[in-house]
């Protein structure tokens, strides 16, 4: 070409990326790698999905479980997941263990050089930017951390976590052993600190009050993840503490449909605390078991019958509850009538399957709240089953109050989670946590209806921990595999 210049057509410097060891040159490229970190938890392996495949911390945890089925109109992308069939070479395995990571990176690059362009003039900047990098840093390697520790003991020394990355090192020669899960969790905790006390200091409102959506983490929702954290490490009083401090700042939908609905549609912010935003072109959390765009959808996944049923008359969500219409809808996928799980089927009334995921909001709080309290036993229980009995009472019409204690009060809140965030990410994990069986119901080996036949797993199968893949153990080979794989 004979009018340009070889700067100028071959040798270009990439105008929207930046060279991750070298960059960034300014507090505005800070924010900027920040905003990049926020784009990962969209990553189809994350809280996103692709066809059938995907949503690692968004429905996979389901599908992982006894809350969904796979139907016959099934693809089968995910089968070796949901029948437990995984192995270190599993394709899926290694997408979700690279995901958070790539996260984690973006926020190390932004906590490495964000002091450099600190100045008394632009300190509480700083402190907005910063604290977000290390609360995203504390969820990306949280998340990693129920997926990959065989146990969550908060003060084992020899259970094996995983490796906390606290900076970005670009080099084939640095090779991590794993961490025990106490020096994992002192880890977690310390960033979960430093972004409470950088986030109490800031230069603006992260998420302003009057928004349909809440897409970046502030105050509020460090909080919850503090009191996430604090209940799989079995700490009742810190749970309690925390979970307080969510919900005093955002406060629960009381028996709203439109509110409530509204949240998965972002039609109203409902109880939000922290959403993963998605816009058209990225794809939702729901293409892994329900195709929006399908005429007629198709449902890869369904509830189980255990959860809800198209009478709206059986099941632990029945008509009556704010949260059956706002979860299902009853579709026909030409194999069979039946429920389909649609609250992330698109944004107010469009079906595309462009909606946002709810990664935090008020009702799992009065959970972790009613749990901790239920565990401390004592007085506790009376405040357990408060909570218990007043999130019933905002989701359930005509709800008359329960009286419980002991064990029957933590199946009742074990149920109600399962009520409350089915279709959000828990269910595997809150099995795992409280080391029980998953038993799948009444469709599990019933070929009408399902091609799955593994139906129970035991607290003590190797499954329950996913492993190392192949390719970070070849790679790294301080890298010790999980039992058993």
């Amino acid at each position: 070409m004979q009018a340009c210049k070889k700067e100028e057509v071959i040798e270009l410097t990439p105008e929207f990326s930046l060279d991750a060891v070298t960059n960034p040159s300014s507090m505005d490229q800070v924010e900027q790698v920040l905003l990049g970190a926020y784009s990962g938890f969209r990553n189809a392996n994350y809280y996103g999905s692709g066809s059938g495949t995907g949503a690692g911390w968004a429905l996979m945890p389901d599908v992982l479980s006894d809350n969904l089925y796979e139907t016959l109109t099934s693809l089968a992308n995910s089968r070796t997941m949901s029948e437990w069939t995984y192995n270190s070479n599993t394709g899926q395995i290694a997408s979700f263990y690279q995901a958070p990571y790539a996260v984690i990176a973006s926020a190390n690059i932004v906590l490495r050089d964000i002091d450099e362009f600190t100045t008394a003039s632009n300190q509480k900047t700083a402190n907005r930017i910063k604290g977000q990098a290390y609360a995203i840093r504390a969820l990306a390697h949280f998340d990693l951390f129920r997926y990959f520790a065989v146990k969550y003991d908060r003060a084992s020394t020899t259970d094996l976590a995983l490796y906390y990355s606290k900076e970005f090192t670009p080099t084939e020669s640095f090779k991590p052993s794993r961490m025990s899960n106490k020096e994992y969790y002192d880890n977690l905790f310390a960033d979960i600190d430093k972004a409470i006390a950088l986030l109490l200091d800031v230069d603006k409102v992260i998420n302003p009050a009057s928004g349909l959506t809440r897409p970046y983490i502030d105050l509020t929702a460090v909080y919850a993840l503090h009191a996430r954290v604090y209940l799989y490490a079995g700490m009742w009083t810190e749970a309690v503490s925390a979970s307080t401090k969510a919900i005093n700042l955002r406060p629960l939908v009381n028996l709203n449909q439109a509110a409530f609905s509204g949240m998965y549609n972002q039609s109203h912010a409902g109880e939000i605390i922290w959403n993963v935003q998605f816009e058209s072109g990225q794809s939702g959390p729901t293409f892994l078991v329900y195709f929006a765009t399908g005429a007629p959808p198709r449902n890869y996944f369904r509830p189980a019958l255990e959860i809800a049923d198209t009478t709206g008359n059986n099941g632990l969500i029945r008509s009556n509850d704010i949260r059956y219409s706002a979860f299902f809808t009853k579709a026909n996928d030409n194999t069979s009538k039946g429920l389909g799980l649609t609250k992330f089927k698109g944004k107010g009334s469009v079906s595309d399957g462009v909606a946002n995921f709810p990664v935090f909001r008020t009702g799992e709080m009065y959970l972790i709240r009613a749990e901790a309290n239920a565990r401390l036993g004592g007085a506790g229980e009376a405040l357990g089953l408060a909570d218990l009995n007043a999130l019933r009472a905002a989701r359930i019409t005509g709800y008359t109050p329960v009286t419980l204690s002991g064990s029957a009060l933590l199946s009742a809140i074990a149920d109600e989670r399962r009520r409350e965030l089915v279709g959000e990410g828990h269910r595997f994990f809150d099995l795992k946590r409280t080391t029980r069986n998953i038993v799948r119901g009444s469709t599990c080996g019933n070929t009408a209806l399902s091609p799955v036949g593994f139906c129970t797993l035991s607290p003590t199968a190797r499954e329950w921990a996913l492993p190392i893949p192949e390719s970070v153990r070849n790679a790294n080979t301080n890298e010790i595999q999980n039992p058993n794989y």
